[in-house]
């Protein structure tokens, strides 16, 4: 078989000899540039990795990401295991991440289902966050197993583990629920729970954050249960849920929002019901919302301070050190932040 220029077999894939030759560099350091892991002093000097990089592009090498994840553990990537793709908090994390990762040649994969275990136990990730280790079942355990099973840097989200091996990042909204009914509470006799359909064991008032508004709700003596108004999970169903809700004549005037992209819906709904907000309806998120999210002004919410940034300096961290480390406590503090969506600080 020939090609067309002169005769001559066609060339085969450009293979990281190649590379190296072009560039006049070791195989050894060429594979430490485009692995991801030139970030390190063994990688040379920035000219070294300036001529790599040219090389590689100028010859259309595309690495083996499968071969690379065998020999070295590491896959060129970090893992969010979110569970959605619709709370603006995990867009924005995501973003965050990958600003931060590009710098060392890491991308950024999203995991949109609660399978983070399966997957993460069959992948070669640098690096990954686990948020829904407290709500699954049995899922301190499976995260155990994944710390003693995988090279990956595990990151958990967690306000009931302790690190084996892995970073656990500590923060639980279950007290600023409580302060937010309390804030609502003061100033309306109903204060309501906006919670999505959960696909969990218990559903939604067996979740934690049902649990720890339920009970703040039995402190000030109030009927709980009651107080739940449940709706589709989702951006848009909840908009139009809300849109139903607050043309009911028992409309709610005081909300607590299960998420920060409830809230948002909330807050558009009110604009097209045409309610005053906070006058006719008051509301607060728990987690933080992008600004980019809030259509009508700020939302009152309770969250943590630089959030987003602090994550992803921690998952890339974690991806660049692949040395065996113990684990850290990182503890995310929650506290409220004023916006336009209730009286006190409208």
């Amino acid at each position: 078989m020939t090609s067309d220029d002169g005769g001559r077999p066609p060339r085969g894939p450009v293979t990281l000899a190649d590379v190296a030759r072009e560039a006049g560099v070791s195989i050894a350091t060429a594979s430490f540039v485009l692995s991801g892991r030139g970030g390190l002093r063994s990688a040379g000097s920035a000219e070294t990795k300036a001529k790599v990089r040219a090389a590689a592009e100028q010859l259309g090498y595309v690495p083996n990401r499968h071969a690379q994840a065998m020999r070295t553990g590491r896959g060129g990537g970090i893992v969010l295991a979110l569970g959605t793709l619709e709370d603006p908090w995990g867009v924005q994390l995501a973003t965050r991440v990958r600003d931060r990762a590009l710098a060392h040649e890491l991308s950024t994969l999203v995991l949109a289902d609660e399978r983070w275990y399966e997957y993460l136990l069959g992948a070669s990730a640098d690096a990954a966050l686990v948020t829904s280790i407290d709500f699954v079942p049995g899922g301190p355990e499976q995260m155990r197993r994944l710390a003693g099973s995988t090279q990956t840097g595990l990151v958990a989200f967690s306000a009931q583990m302790e690190p084996e091996g892995f970073d656990v990042v500590s923060s639980s909204p279950l007290p600023a629920i409580a302060r937010a009914y309390a804030r609502l509470r003061s100033r309306h006799e109903r204060v309501h729970l906006l919670a999505p359909e959960v696909d969990r064991p218990g559903g939604v008032l067996g979740h934690q954050r049902t649990r720890a508004f339920l009970e703040a709700a039995r402190a000030h003596g109030d009927d709980a249960e009651a107080l739940v108004h449940v709706v589709p999970e989702g951006s848009h169903d909840t908009y139009r849920a809300a849109l139903d809700w607050l043309a009911d004549p028992e409309r709610p005037e005081a909300v607590v929002c299960f998420t920060g992209y409830q809230a948002v819906a909330l807050q558009l709904a009110a604009e097209r019901a045409g309610l005053s907000v906070p006058d006719d309806l008051e509301f607060v998120a728990i987690g933080d919302i992008p600004a980019g999210s809030e259509f009508f002004g700020p939302i009152s919410v309770y969250g943590v301070e630089d959030v987003f940034s602090r994550l992803a300096g921690i998952l890339v961290d974690r991806a660049v050190d692949r040395t065996d480390r113990s684990g850290t406590t990182h503890v995310f503090d929650w506290r409220f932040f004023p916006g336009t969506t209730t009286a006190d600080d409208a």
